[in-house]
């Protein structure tokens, strides 16, 4: 269609107030197609999103539909963007000798004019030069590897586009730019301070710091203690005062080392706090204990037979409270201390005569015999050397109390087996021979035979 094209801008934004629309447009199009529609950052497509009305005039409305790239009905929140985009082709070609027709060159002409404006339209949302800039000025940017995260920047002497900061940098001043605004406040008196003078002033410990920013950093870190430690003030005033006693404990770090290893002991002692006191009212018995020889008696007590024999001590307490109550016949059995050797020499017959203690209280009843035995002990000791003797004595007992006893005996019928003879006293001849007894009896041999004879008859 043969239409007036008109000057302007082929672009037109609403807000989505509208609701679904029409959202009217005063470019011309020469076809529905020529038109973009965006719902916000959006290219909708046109039926499914949105539908074209055009006028005689080329002007025409837009509607949105929604349930595609329109989720619901626009608000006043969201965009909705028309913008001319007519294919820039050539679609009719004049031949020689072929029809020129008025209606043909319109088309063709407003088709031109349209992509003019389209491409100004464009033009205008670019950056370019200022009309006075000089003729020769590049404005090519960077190549991409150069200008890959950073923004562009102008050359300070030629103004042509560099690349510049990176977006990092950038983003890092963009964190601290509520810091910056402080420093700037100070700076030019909008605080009441000069505080940036005064850092000035202090350049060489600043310069130190800076030295020194690892440890800084690592203090940094640990912000939450170092407040901790600002609000125990007044203790490290009082540990500057002691600093003599902080260096004494710094001279024995491995003790302390060592204590914190056995911190829980530490715990367990500090729970016996009402002991300790106790301890400490026994200072000056504990002052004998420290002394060279208690110790090496400590020692030797540590060890662990003395231990194990303590140990068994412990056990029977009872009976050393016991002994203790006794004391003074303990003192007397320690003046007989080799005689209770001699005894533990003899432990085994001490308890045998344990096992026989009432034939000791009987013994003990008779101490006087007893005293005289003692008296006779040689002669004891040599009846023990005829213990045979007197064993077989005793075994035959019965036999001789039924033989002769003690005055006239008529039941004697015969003797034998004696070795020595019966002197005359006994009744004998004191002699082994007959004449030796004849000798013993004073008789005459001759005048016995005439009496025996005379006797015999």
């Amino acid at each position: 269609m043969t239409i007036d094209i008109s000057a302007g801008t082929r672009r037109v934004v609403y807000t989505g107030s509208a609701g679904l629309g029409p959202y009217s447009f005063t470019f011309e199009l020469l076809d529905d197609d020529d038109i973009a529609v965006y719902f916000n950052t959006t290219l909708l497509t046109k039926t499914t999103d949105y539908t074209v009305s055009i006028s005689a005039d080329g002007t025409g409305s837009v509607n949105i539909v929604t349930g595609g790239s329109v989720p619901s009905t626009p608000t006043a929140s969201d965009d909705i963007t028309l913008l001319g985009s007519r294919s820039i082709e050539r679609t009719t070609d004049f031949v020689t000798a072929g029809d020129l027709r008025a209606t043909s060159l319109n088309e063709e002409f407003d088709a031109q004019v349209i992509f003019s404006q389209q491409i100004d339209e464009k033009v205008d949302r670019s950056l370019k030069g200022n009309f006075s800039d000089p003729l020769n000025l590049d404005y090519t940017i960077p190549a991409v590897d150069d200008r890959k995260g950073r923004y562009l920047a102008f050359n300070s002497t030629t103004g042509a586009p560099e690349a510049g900061a990176t977006t990092t940098d950038v983003n890092t001043l963009v964190d601290i730019t509520d810091d910056i605004a402080t420093l700037a406040d100070i700076e030019d008196g909008t605080d009441a301070t000069d505080a940036i003078q005064t850092v000035a002033g202090i350049s060489g410990n600043v310069t130190t710091v800076a030295g020194i920013s690892g440890n800084v950093t690592t203090v940094a870190g640990i912000s939450a203690n170092v407040t901790t430690v600002a609000g125990d003030e007044a203790d490290i005033g009082t540990v500057a005062s002691n600093i003599s006693n902080v260096n004494t404990v710094a001279g024995i770090s491995g003790n302390v080392t060592t204590v914190a290893g056995i911190s829980s002991d530490v715990t367990a002692v500090a729970g016996d706090a009402t002991d300790i006191g106790a301890v400490a009212g026994k200072a000056t018995e504990i002052g004998r204990l420290g002394t060279a020889d208690a110790v090496a008696d400590l020692n030797t007590l540590g060890t662990a037979d003395a231990v194990a024999d303590m140990n068994t001590l412990a056990a029977v307490s009872s009976d050393i409270t016991t002994v203790a109550d006794n004391s003074s016949n303990v003192t007397t059995v320690a003046g007989i201390s080799a005689n209770v050797t001699t005894v533990a020499g003899i432990s085994a017959n001490v308890t045998t005569v344990a096992g026989n203690n009432a034939n000791v209280t009987t013994v003990a009843g008779i101490s006087s015999d007893v005293t005289t035995v003692a008296g006779i002990s040689s002669d004891v000791t040599t009846v023990a050397g005829d213990s045979a003797d007197i064993q077989t004595l005793a075994d035959n007992i019965g036999t001789i109390s039924s033989k002769a006893n003690a005055g006239a005996n008529s039941d004697i019928t015969s003797l034998s087996g004696l070795t020595t003879a019966l002197s005359v006293a006994q009744g004998g001849t004191g002699a082994t021979t007959a004449a030796a007894a004849q000798a013993n009896l004073e008789v005459d041999p001759a005048g016995t035979a005439v009496a025996l004879a005379i006797a015999l008859g």
